[in-house]
């Protein structure tokens, strides 16, 4: 089931931020969501029927051998799906919200990688 507002699950953009819910100040675009199961996964599956799936939902759409999408059941063949990357940068320099805004925490950051750590670069003009 696809997110609510603007908390999202990322997946293989960074080791620290995988599987950890984040609240973004503006939604991801929804061609970077998958549809089935509304992670945000850095390479995704654009069927013939137009829908989205993350890897792992994409590598689990067979039926009796063949290509079928989950969410309306056209079959497809495996070359007719367009895969897509999202740069790691095109997500990590959104805004996030503190993961303890529930209690209160006002504090917005940007996120960015180096050297393969994820670490905030600053708050933004909207943080505490």
């Amino acid at each position: 089931m696809p997110p609510r507002g603007t908390q999202y699950t990322l997946v293989g953009f960074a080791p620290d931020l995988d599987w950890r819910p984040l609240r973004f100040v503006q939604r991801i675009p929804p061609n970077r969501i998958c549809l089935a199961c509304g992670l945000v996964c850095r390479t995704t599956a654009l069927l013939p029927c137009m829908h989205l799936l993350c890897q792992s939902c994409y590598e689990h759409c067979t039926l009796d051998g063949e290509h079928v999408c989950p969410l309306d059941g056209h079959y497809f063949q495996d070359r007719d799906v367009d895969w897509k990357e999202t740069l790691t940068d095109e997500i990590l320099r959104k805004q996030v919200s503190c993961w303890n805004d529930g209690s209160g925490c006002e504090a917005v950051y940007r996120f960015y990688v180096l050297e393969g750590c994820v670490v905030p670069y600053g708050r933004d003009v909207l943080s505490n």
